[in-house]
């Protein structure tokens, strides 16, 4: 006997599995160089595809569901059945459309299926609808999906009705039970990270059903480590971290604080300003030393600036998000799973970059060419020690070009300039955070300021016009008097694309890291693999200051410095040393990437990232002032 419901489902479910393989080709044909195309490997992207599909199905038809069993007998296919059955189909074959646009636009950027960035940006619909608005012909994409829609519907009208005899309602009523179950067993049994089973980290962001992700992302955002990941006893992890943190000029103060130590120095103190630029998604692959041969040359004014400071050339960012930047730059903690503590409640009066240069008494300001509230920035730098300078504050003459993120570099930068001189001529030193936006689509920045037309070069338009304007607002600080005694910070906030065949790409880490102050630091280059969090105390080293850190990165200039640093994608994070990766995810699980080494060596090694990473999961209790 045929089912009724199984007819009725069953043009929603041949839509759908069309509309997931479209999906699945746009994916490979975006990432083509790096998806795995061996037979099983594509059997077990299919595998993890069909199930992921097959439960998202099963929640998508709950309304119709619902709808069909409230549906009287004699009401099976009447005119009424009709317009409700073909408006439903319709509206799951027009967001199923969107959807797999959506996906295409998100792995694009991202190369990898929705995650909690998507829920991150459905939350700042403002900045995310006004970015895709201005990078992509959306009215046209809208369109076109819907006379494709049109068209779907018609070919699938006939199929949408059944002369199967509907059961009655207590019939019904049984099955919708069953179909209940299976859903509650499905949420429970099926978990998204542990269906990754390809060895390819490509086909694994593949395999995964967009809406299935997406709500999985949404109910799985922060992941407390000693919950999901490797754990070992605490007084194991200070032992270990009071190693890696100890040397010469440290005192680790009482044992139950953790690893908070006083740093001395053994020279006057350097009561230099500070300005941080945090360059967006500026990639080291765009450095022009690390470009291919014969490929035009982007970032003139960063060459120019790592030959004139102190250059490290192998740093790593802790993720791929600017909040993870500004984590890095800020706190100086490892990459936890989930969220960013800059996005993450109770965050304030932390000890910080803030806490330290306020104590000095410097005139601490973030500034920002955008709306800060976007990723929670304005409330975690205005409760962590600084004065909030976002766009909502600016004077209208400040600005002179803007796209959906907020003002160009050149006009941030000339903000920068301004409360610099503000502070100067108050008398007092300042520290000044920026986070630029031009190298971010849609990649559009004032006209004649570089020979690539803005909006129609990409990425690589956007990199040479931040480039630009770093050199603008380089030789025109030259100008002003406190420059002789400033020491200017840049640092890229994360890479441009992190992904890759490896669980964890470190070349899509690699970022350029470079101290400049030509009066105060020696020009020189470090070819030394350094960390993102290792940027804090390596600058305070500079200025020679004697502080309390509660932080996680070292000195990098300081003798018998460790080379090792911290990666993080999504729920997996990541502990390098010489090469090898011991990678620590969910559910207490681990793989290692890159140079064998032997077992103890990597023992020792996962102890040590076991330990990095479960004591800086105590954030509260280590980092509030």
């Amino acid at each position: 006997m045929k089912c009724y419901f199984w007819q009725r489902f069953k043009p929603f479910l041949c839509f759908m599995i069309l509309a997931e393989l479209a999906a699945l080709a746009g994916k490979i044909y975006q990432s083509f160089d790096k998806f795995d195309f061996a037979p099983w490997e594509l059997l077990k992207v299919l595998g993890v595809l069909g199930l992921t599909s097959a439960i998202a199905f099963m929640y998508l038809m709950i309304p119709y569901l619902l709808y069909l069993l409230f549906l009287p007998k004699g009401k099976q296919n009447s005119h009424l059945d009709k317009i409700v059955t073909t408006v439903m189909f319709s509206t799951f074959v027009y967001t199923g459309l969107f959807q797999v646009a959506a996906t295409q636009i998100f792995w694009e950027e991202f190369q990898a299926a929705f995650n909690f960035i998507a829920v991150d940006y459905l939350v700042y619909t403002n900045e995310v609808v006004m970015n895709i608005w201005e990078s992509y012909p959306v009215v046209w994409i809208l369109s076109a999906l819907l006379v494709l829609a049109v068209v779907i519907v018609r070919v699938a009208y006939r199929h949408l009705f059944t002369e199967v005899p509907a059961p009655g309602f207590g019939g019904k009523l049984w099955r919708t039970a069953v179909y209940a179950l299976v859903l509650v067993g499905a949420y429970f049994a099926v978990d998204l990270s542990k269906l990754e089973i390809c060895g390819n980290a490509q086909n694994n962001e593949a395999a995964k059903e967009g809406t299935y992700s997406l709500f999985s992302a949404f109910l799985k955002n922060e992941l407390p480590y000693d919950k999901f990941y490797k754990t070992q006893p605490m007084a194991e992890n200070l032992e270990i971290l009071r190693e890696k943190l100890g040397g010469d000029h440290v005192t680790f103060l009482a044992p139950d604080k953790g690893i908070a130590r006083r740093i001395t120095a053994n020279k006057p103190e350097i009561k230099a300003n500070v300005i941080i630029v945090l360059m967006e998604s500026m990639s080291a692959e765009y450095m022009n030393e690390n470009l291919p041969e014969g490929h035009m040359k982007i970032t003139p004014s960063l060459e120019k600036l790592s030959k004139e400071g102190l250059y490290f050339s192998r740093a790593y960012a802790n993720g791929t998000r600017s909040v993870r930047g500004i984590e890095a730059l800020t706190l100086g903690v490892p990459p936890l799973p989930g969220m960013s503590i800059v996005r993450r409640q109770n965050n304030e009066n932390l000890h910080s970059i803030g806490s330290i240069f306020r104590e000095k008494g410097y005139d601490n300001k973030w500034i920002y060419g955008g709306f800060g509230y976007f990723d929670n920035m304005n409330y975690f730098f205005g409760n962590n020690g600084f004065q909030v300078v976002d766009r909502k504050t600016w004077d209208e003459g400040d600005i002179s070009f803007v796209n959906a993120w907020g003002a160009s570099d050149e006009d941030t930068f000339r903000k920068v300039i301004k409360e610099a001189d503000k502070s100067y001529a108050a008398g007092k030193p300042f520290l000044s955070m920026i986070l630029t936006i031009s190298n971010h689509r849609p990649y559009t920045y004032p006209a004649g300021k570089i020979p690539l037309e803005s909006g129609e070069w990409g990425r690589i338009g956007g990199v040479m016009y931040a480039d630009y304007a770093i050199g603008q607002f380089v030789e025109e600080a030259k100008k002003h008097p406190w420059f002789d005694n400033t020491v200017f910070v840049f640092v890229a906030d994360h890479t441009a694309g992190a992904s890759g065949k490896e669980e964890i790409n470190l070349d899509g880490h690699h970022i350029p890291m470079i101290f400049y102050a030509p009066k105060l630091i020696k020009a020189r280059r470090i070819d030394t693999p350094v960390s993102q969090i290792d940027a804090l105390p390596t600058l305070l080293g500079l200025l020679n200051f004697d502080y309390e850190s509660r932080f996680y990165g070292q000195d990098a200039l300081k003798p018998g410095y460790e080379s090792r640093f911290f990666v993080s994608n999504y729920q997996k994070i990541g502990y390098v040393k010489n090469g090898t990766d011991v990678i620590l995810k969910p559910v207490r699980e681990m793989s290692v990437e890159g140079k064998a080494v032997s077992d103890e060596v990597l023992a020792a090694q996962l102890r040590e990232a076991i330990a990095f990473y479960q004591q800086a999961d105590e954030w509260e209790a280590n980092l509030k002032e």
